[in-house]
C-alpha cells in the first residue's frame, strides 16, 4: 500500500496524530508494506487505520472561535473611537484617540511578541483563549484532540501559528472598527476634532512631532491629510472645526493599524501552513511506527535485494556471515558484498572501512552487539557513518552473538535499551533492525 503523497494538509496531520495515539504500539494493517518518504508512509499507514475525521472539525472550530475574536475586536474599535467623542462639546480629543486606537494596541503588540518568543505555541496573548473557544467548539472530544496537538511537535508549531494568526485577524478587525465608527461619528453627528493642554507649547510640540512621524509613509505625495495642529487646539473660542484630522486619523488607522496586523497575520498563515505541509515526524511515537510500518514479515519472499551492502562491524564481533546474511537479505533487502571492522584499535582496518564507505552502491549495514549500548559514542558513530553514506541506505543491526560469532536475538531488556536510544535521535535517517532467527527460510 502506498501513501497518496508526502504533503499533508492541518487537519490530515490532526485525523493521523489521534489514530496514533490510540494505537497500540506494535501493531500494522495487514498486508502493509512502508514504501517511499516518511510522511508518505505515515499518510499512507493514516488511510490504512481508517482514522477518526476529527481534523475537519478543529477546522470550522478554529475558524467559529477566529470569528468571534474578530466580531469582539471589531465592535470594541467602533466602540473605542465612539468612546473619544464628547457630547458636549461635539468633538473628538484627537490625542486621546491616538492614545487609544494606535499607541494602545502596538503596546499590546510589542507585549505579544515577547510573549510568543517565550511561549510560542501559544499563539500571543489571545493563543490561550482561543484555545479553550476551539477546544468548545470542537466538541466532546475537543480537550482529548487539543491534549493530542499540544503533544505533537508538528502540530503544535503549527497550531500555535494558527492561533497567532487568529490574534492578528482580531487586531485588525479593531482598527477596521475603529474606523468604522469614526466615519459614522463624521457623517451622522456634527464632531470636530481638537487637542487641549495646559501648557503654553509643549503639548503641540509632541503632537508635530506624532504627526510628522505617522504621516511619513504619504506626506510628500498626500500633503493636504497632514493635519494644522496649532489651528485645531481648543480654547475658549473653540467652536469645533479641525476637519483636517479626519482624512490623517483614518490614513494612520489604515497604514500604522490594518498594514502591519495583515503582514503579521499572512506571516503567521504561511508558517502554519510550512509546518504542516512537511512534518519532520522525529517524536519517539513516530519512530516506533515507521519500525513497525517499514519492517518486512517473515514468510514474504524478498523483493530483489539490492547487491554491493557493506557490513561495518563494529568493535571486532568477527560474525558468522552465511548466519547473518539471510536475515540481511530478508529483512533489510540488502546483500552485502563487502564487510569491514570500525571503532577499533586498528588504524589500517579503519582506513580501509573508510574506504569502503565509499564504494557501498547499495546501502550501509552498521553490525553492534545487544550489551554494548554506549549512547554517546553510538551516537558520533552513526552520525560518522550517516555523513559518509551521502544519502545512501543506512541500518543498524543489532544482535548477540556466541564465541563462534552465531548471531542470536538481543535480550529483551537490550531491546528496550536500543530502542528508548533510537527513539531518542533526531534528524538522523538510520533504520533500526534487531536481529530475530528466521529458521522458515535459508539463502539459496
Amino acid at each position: 500500500m502506498r501513501g497518496s503523497g508526502g504533503r499533508w494538509k492541518w487537519e490530515e496531520l490532526i485525523d493521523f496524530e489521534v489514530a496514533l495515539a490510540a494505537w497500540d504500539g506494535e501493531s500494522r494493517p495487514e498486508g502493509f508494506h512502508g514504501e517511499g518518504s516518511r510522511p508518505a508512509v505515515m499518510k499512507a499507514w493514516k488511510e490504512a487505520v481508517d482514522a477518526p475525521q476529527v481534523g475537519r472539525s478543529w477546522v470550522k472550530a478554529i475558524a467559529w472561535a477566529g470569528a468571534i475574536a474578530t466580531a469582539f475586536t471589531f465592535l470594541a474599535g467602533i466602540g473605542a473611537a465612539w468612546g473619544c467623542y464628547d457630547r458636549e462639546r461635539e468633538g473628538i480629543d484627537v490625542v486621546v484617540f491616538l492614545v487609544l486606537t494606535l499607541l494602545v494596541p502596538w503596546v499590546t503588540l510589542l507585549v505579544g511578541l515577547t510573549f510568543w518568543l517565550f511561549r510560542p505555541r501559544w499563539g500571543g496573548l489571545l493563543g490561550p483563549l482561543l484555545k479553550k473557544i476551539t477546544a468548545r467548539f470542537a466538541g466532546n472530544d475537543g480537550s482529548k484532540v487539543l491534549a493530542v496537538i499540544e503533544a505533537s511537535p508538528e502540530l503544535a508549531k503549527s497550531f500555535g501559528w494558527k492561533l497567532a494568526a487568529r490574534t492578528q485577524s482580531a487586531a485588525l478587525n479593531f482598527h477596521l472598527g475603529a474606523i468604522v465608527g469614526l466615519t459614522l461619528l463624521f457623517f451622522f453627528r456634527r464632531v470636530g476634532f481638537y487637542w487641549e493642554t495646559t501648557t503654553e507649547r509643549a503639548m503641540e510640540r509632541t503632537l508635530e512631532s506624532v504627526v510628522n512621524f505617522l504621516s511619513m509613509p504619504w506626506r510628500g505625495v498626500l500633503p493636504r491629510m497632514v493635519p494644522e495642529i496649532a489651528a485645531s487646539r481648543r480654547d475658549a473660542e473653540w467652536e469645533g472645526g479641525g476637519t483636517s484630522w479626519m482624512a490623517f486619523l483614518m490614513l494612520a488607522l489604515l497604514v500604522w493599524g490594518v498594514a502591519p496586523r495583515f503582514l503579521l497575520e499572512m506571516v503567521a498563515h504561511i508558517q502554519s501552513w510550512r509546518a504542516a505541509r512537511s512534518p519532520d515526524f522525529q517524536s519517539p511515537r513516530h519512530r516506533r511506527l515507521l519500525r513497525v510500518l517499514t519492517g518486512v514479515k517473515r514468510g514474504e519472499e524478498p523483493a530483489g535485494p539490492a547487491d554491493g551492502a557493506l557490513v561495518l562491524d563494529l568493535g571486532g564481533i568477527s560474525p558468522d556471515h552465511d548466519l547473518l546474511r539471510p536475515f540481511f537479505l530478508r529483512h533489510l533487502r540488502l546483500n552485502p558484498v563487502t564487510w569491514e571492522t570500525l571503532d577499533v584499535l586498528d588504524t589500517g582496518r579503519e582506513a580501509a572501512a573508510r574506504a569502503a564507505l565509499e564504494k557501498a552502491p547499495a546501502g550501509i549495514i552498521v553490525l553492534a552487539e545487544g550489551w554494548s549500548l554506549a549512547p554517546r559514542k553510538i551516537e558520533e558513530t552513526l552520525k560518522r557513518v550517516h555523513d559518509a553514506a551521502g544519502g545512501r541506505r543506512t541500518a543498524l543491526v543489532v544482535a548477540d552473538f556466541d564465541r563462534e560469532g552465531r548471531p542470536r536475538a538481543p535480550k529483551a531488556d537490550e531491546r528496550v535499551a536500543w530502542e528508548k536510544f533510537f527513539d531518542g535521535q533526531k534528524g538522523l535517517d538510520v533504520e533500526l533492525s534487531l536481529y530475530e532467527e528466521d529458521r522458515t527460510w535459508a539463502p539459496g
